[in-house]
């Protein structure tokens, strides 16, 4: 299974990157990829939450996939796994993003990790000619944007919605 780990250094402490992480409605602003995020189960956002994500990949169209948070320690981490995933996505259900909070001296180390299963054999093939290298640009742009907005003074409101 592929994978892709970024990490980036915010001087911000760690819940409140954690938090700001958490609140939905701030996931199309940094992360890169995502277009919406809707909370599937009742709040709060915990272990067993569903999750319907609208995502793109480069210029391609849309598409949806469903995930569970199988993981959840605040403030040190998170585990999100892919449940179910449409046709035009192009990795599989299995795939798990890992995000995770650790204090330094100046702030907050977040990692983030990308285990995915490519889905079916041109996903595959489009992955090694260059898809995961695209992929992992976009993460490392959510990243950037991620830092400027939480050292710039964004915090978290928590809207899960």
């Amino acid at each position: 299974m592929p994978r892709i780990q970024e990490t980036v250094e915010i001087h911000v402490a760690r819940a409140d990157v954690f938090r700001f992480c958490h609140d939905l409605k701030h996931w199309p602003e940094w992360v890169e990829q995502i277009e919406a995020v809707e909370m599937i189960t009742p709040q709060p956002f915990r272990r067993g939450t569903l999750l319907r994500i609208d995502s793109r990949q480069g210029n391609s169209a849309v598409f949806s996939w469903e995930a569970e948070v199988v993981d959840y320690q605040m403030p040190s981490g998170t585990r999100i796994k892919a449940i179910d995933t449409a046709g035009a996505s192009p990795f599989a259900a299995g795939s798990e993003l890992t995000w995770e909070f650790v204090s330094t001296g100046s702030g907050t180390r977040f990692s983030w990790n990308w285990n995915y299963q490519p889905r079916g054999f041109i996903a595959n093939l489009l992955d090694k000619l260059g898809r995961q290298r695209a992929t992992q640009k976009a993460m490392q742009a959510s990243l950037a944007t991620l830092k400027n907005l939480l050292e710039s003074g964004r915090r978290a409101t928590i809207h899960n919605n």
